[in-house]
């Protein structure tokens, strides 16, 4: 019902406004046949573009939590919501009765005038001539059309019937009666707004401009013309949906009669309507709200830019890292990195020896240079040009650390810092300045000291019964039973367990590595501990201990499954609402810690969480806080979150994991 009466205000504003534009420049201009056009584009238009909507962006801070002692009694708001909506709806309810009366009684009148043209037809002579069929009847105290039907007196002269029909034969020819049915339909439709009216008076006005106009081209005697047009002038009522002879809006008709020459320019009048719809397309226009700091459900498609050096030079080898994930890039030669398909609130880590790690998100390194800045206990670490010593396996070397990163590649194993004064003490006035020490994998390995391997391609990687490491989590979500002991406590949640694959085949090194109950862990443990021997990598170099991790989900009463939780999908996770209904949801239940107020704390928490594949949230976690008190209080309201709408991949619901920032402020 609220979108039929929003319809219908928009049309009447549309209508009102090209009328408006026809009262104030067209109504005396003297080009009839383009303002016929103007007039039926109008009531056309007025009906069309109310279901066009545009929509414009409008970003917006992340909200703040406000210092306000309304924040803690919210209960009375959902009554009084409640009760302003059925006050609204019965207002609208009302309206629309109203309203439909108000067609009812148009149509009735119309109805009524179209039953006396019937009973006129019925009642009268009826006579063809030409190509019209002239009734006359005494009821007809004024000529008029109606469609093929022209209505005179019987008491007309001869040649005043002529003239008539000269007239009225211009209404059939050029089909003025599609525009008086529009227009009487528009009328009805619109029975409250005035303009509707004006319009329709408009429209058969210019009506009769177009037929003086031609009938004047065709009559051997204008003079008699005008001379029967002024003897029906001042007669009675008009019948809408007919055209009348004698119908004048105002006094001008005679005066529209006389020929005169006018620039052919006037009729760029006409473009003024263009200003109009757009002003009026924005006015209708609906806002999309975005939070600059959050935009929760977005994916960036291609996110991509370049890591520069303080002096503007590209910086290769740098470590781009997508936080909580596994995801990772390194800069090119050029510096450049590249990632597709995240969220744009997802974490980007810069991080280089001997530079100051960069902490953005997705959406603000999109395009962007970023410059990493020199830590001071590597300054000048780059070059021996520079002064700074650089060691490769025991070597002095002329390379600088990045190019000897990259020639080393896969034996790449570690760097290490000296500074000045233990750089002096072991290589004397060469590490004045200090010194970098580069260790390969396989000299490393030479003195008994085993480096990660750079895991890369699917051939690095232990296998697990034949198939990818990452099905090791669900052969323990198979076996794992819900612990008798947490149901009874009604434990449930999700627990991140450490594990460490040896060159043997055998799993050790079982650890949680998540805040977790015991009786959960200790489960995971006892299935983890009797996992079958893994098959070594394909690649032999790459054939040392791997350490991975799995996560499990315990859902009560008894579900076990692998808690594999994407970072992106095809459809993310919505609140239901949108974004702007779950900050509306979150500011109206969190309440400011008072010893928070106490102390004057304030300042944004990042929360990550996971919208399950059934829309609940759980695992809420601070990735960046502010203080316990107010880390706390976020996740106390996040974890009791309305459900959501899961996100998809492949029209599948998967677990998603989502995040937000809440800023809280003292005002």
């Amino acid at each position: 019902m609220e979108q039929v009466a929003l319809y219908l205000l928009k049309s009447a504003a549309w209508l009102t406004a090209f009328t408006l534009v026809y009262l104030l420049f067209l109504q005396k201009e003297r080009f009839f046949m383009l303002k016929r056009i103007y007039l039926l584009a109008g009531v056309v238009l007025s009906l069309l573009l109310p279901l066009v909507t545009l929509h414009y962006k409008i970003e917006l801070p992340a909200p703040l939590i406000p210092d306000g002692q309304g924040m803690t009694s919210a209960s009375p708001a959902p009554a009084a919501t409640a009760a302003q909506i059925t006050e609204h709806a019965d207002i609208l309810k009302w309206f629309m009765i109203f309203y439909i009366a108000g067609i009812l009684l148009m149509s009735g009148r119309t109805l009524k005038y179209l039953l006396s043209v019937c009973r006129t037809v019925r009642s009268g002579q009826v006579d063809r001539e030409g190509g019209v069929l002239l009734v006359r009847s005494e009821k007809n105290t004024f000529a008029f059309s109606f469609f093929n039907y022209v209505f005179i007196n019987p008491s007309l002269s001869g040649r005043e019937v002529r003239e008539i029909i000269n007239h009225e034969m211009v209404h059939l020819s050029q089909k003025h009666w599609f525009d008086l049915l529009l227009v009487e339909l528009v009328s009805i439709v619109q029975w409250m707004n005035p303009f509707a009216w004006i319009c329709s008076a408009l429209v058969r006005q210019n009506h009769e401009h177009l037929a003086d106009e031609e009938a004047l081209q065709r009559t051997s005697d204008p003079a008699a013309y005008r001379a029967a047009l002024l003897n029906q002038v001042f007669n009675a009522r008009l019948i809408s949906l007919s055209n009348s002879f004698n119908f004048s809006f105002n006094t001008n008709r005679f005066e529209m009669m006389k020929k005169k020459n006018y620039s052919p320019y006037r009729k760029l009048k006409l473009l003024l309507v263009l200003p109009l719809v757009a002003v009026m397309l924005y006015a209708f226009a609906d806002p999309v709200y975005t939070y600059s700091d959050s935009a929760p459900g977005s994916l960036i498609k291609d996110i991509q830019g370049t890591v520069v050096k303080e002096d503007g030079t590209p910086l290769a080898g740098v470590t781009v890292n997508v936080s909580g994930t596994s995801l990772s890039v390194t800069t090119d030669e050029t510096g450049r990195f590249y990632f597709s398909d995240l969220p744009a609130y997802v974490g980007i880590m810069f991080t280089a020896a001997g530079y100051e790690p960069v902490a953005l998100t997705a959406g603000s390194v999109r395009g962007a240079t970023i410059t990493m800045k020199a830590n001071q206990r590597y300054a000048n670490m780059g070059s021996v040009s520079q002064g700074l010593l650089v060691m490769v396996d025991g070597q002095a070397s002329d390379l600088s650390l990045e190019e000897a990163t990259k020639k080393l590649g896969k034996d790449f194993g570690k760097s290490v810092y000296l500074d000045p004064a233990a750089a002096k003490t072991k290589y004397g006035d060469k590490g004045e300045k200090g010194a970098i020490e580069v260790t390969s994998r396989s000299k490393a390995k030479e003195s008994g000291i085993i480096l990660p391997y750079p895991r890369e391609d699917e051939a690095d990687f232990p296998t697990f019964r034949g198939e990818s490491f990452l099905s090791f989590a669900d052969w323990v979500a198979e076996r794992a039973k819900y612990p008798a002991d947490a149901a009874s406590r009604s434990v449930s949640g999700w627990v991140r367990m450490a594990y460490t694959v040896d060159t043997d085949g055998s799993v050790s090194g079982i650890k949680a590595i998540s805040d977790s109950d015991p009786a959960l862990v200790g489960e995971l443990t006892r299935v983890m501990e009797s996992s079958p021997r893994w098959k070594s990598p394909a690649n032999r170099e790459a054939d040392e201990p791997f350490t991975s991790e799995i996560v499990i989900r315990f859902q009560l009463p008894d579900r076990v499954s692998n808690g594999i939780v994407y970072i992106m999908a095809d459809e993310m996770p919505q609140f239901p609402g949108g974004d702007t209904e779950l900050f509306k949801w979150l500011y109206g239940t969190l309440k400011y810690p008072d010893q928070a107020k106490g102390k004057g704390i304030q300042g944004r928490v990042t929360l990550r969480f996971v919208v399950t594949s059934d829309g609940y949230v759980e695992d809420v976690s601070v990735v960046r806080g502010v203080d316990p008190l107010l880390d706390d209080e976020a996740v106390r309201v996040m974890s009791q979150c309305p459900q959501w709408k899961p996100g998809k991949i492949k029209g599948n619901p998967v677990n998603v994991y989502y995040a937000i920032p809440i800023k809280f402020s003292l005002q």
